[in-house]
């Protein structure tokens, strides 16, 4: 990950167009920004090409930036602002399969250094539920699952990506949660953690914490 100082420094040579500087600047962040994507519209094919997308905005959007502010929520600002735009246009519903084991949400049960065969077969169950779960949110509950959980996000920095107050981020993400924990139901693996319990009381607190 880039720490402040380097992220200024690259700002400042993407601003002047540096192409080189910019390839860095996708290097770093290009995962992040197709994975995101890949939540909020549950496909492989529009995340790619979202994520192309954002980082076209992002080279001639940088003389916009304020580098007194914080870089990320103004980079999922774009990310939120390209996937909804496409979601608009491009109303296909296609199915999409639970992500390869690169994209796989390992991070959202936590890490689990050694398992066992049972072990991977019900961590494997409990992440096709997740996955299929999300799946059949509105996509704004993605969004805002993604910008907290994935993300890490905090409530303020939501709030500036997506260009309204921290109340009404509190409770999208309420009522993102309530909608998560209604899709979960009662039905999950014994080996599920504890969250996925309180999901069903309402007290989600998904742990998608980046790898």
């Amino acid at each position: 990950m880039t720490d402040a100082s380097d992220l200024i420094a690259l700002y400042w040579r993407c601003r002047t167009q540096d192409r080189a500087a910019f390839a860095e600047l996708f290097q770093q962040y290009h995962r992040r920004v197709f994975t995101s994507a890949l939540y909020i519209t549950h496909r492989a094919d529009a995340a790619e090409e979202i994520a192309q997308l954002v980082f076209i905005e992002l080279f001639s959007a940088f003389r916009r930036f304020d580098p007194e502010r914080p870089f990320l929520p103004w980079l999922y600002r774009i990310v939120h602002d390209v996937s909804m735009d496409y979601l608009r246009r491009d109303r296909r519903g296609a199915h999409l399969p639970l992500p390869t084991t690169e994209w796989r949400l390992d991070a959202l049960l936590g890490a689990d250094p050694d398992p066992g065969p049972a072990e991977r077969a019900e961590r494997a169950e409990l992440q096709e539920m997740i996955w299929r779960a999300l799946e059949r949110l509105p996509a704004q509950h993605r969004v805002v699952l993604v910008l907290r959980h994935y993300s890490q996000l905090t409530e303020a920095e939501m709030a500036e990506a997506l260009r309204c107050r921290p109340g009404t981020v509190k409770s999208r993400l309420h009522r993102a949660h309530r909608a998560l924990a209604e899709e979960l139901g009662e039905c999950r693996p014994a080996a599920a953690p504890a969250w996925v319990g309180d999901a069903v009381t309402g007290r989600l607190r998904v742990a998608l914490a980046e790898r």
